[in-house]
């Protein structure tokens, strides 16, 4: 599984549960540690405002809102420098054809 600081909310629930269920590496760099959930309201303008209401907590009491999920294998990966390249991708394909 690929993730970045851009992974936030149900992303990284899953890939907590990636690595707690043994299920194969995360690979990537840590993610955002943006897990809360939260409600939609409609205001009286018809626009929509999203706020957070309640943590979330896994395994009954780790929380990840704040901390994140660190993966397996770091891979660090900077858009501004990529030239059209992929290392995070790259490195999970490999990661996947050695497993196989």
């Amino acid at each position: 599984m690929m993730v970045n600081e851009g992974s936030r909310s149900s992303k990284e629930i899953l890939a907590f549960s990636f690595q707690e269920g043994k299920i194969g590496p995360v690979i990537g760099t840590k993610t955002a540690g943006a897990v809360v959930a939260g409600r939609p309201f409609i205001m009286q303008d018809g626009s929509l405002l999203y706020v957070a209401v309640t943590n979330v907590f896994l395994n009954n009491n780790q929380r990840l809102e704040g901390k994140g999920v660190t993966p397996d294998i770091n891979v660090p990966f900077s858009l501004e420098y990529a030239q059209g390249a992929d290392p995070q991708k790259q490195k999970a394909i490999e990661t996947l054809l050695q497993t196989l």
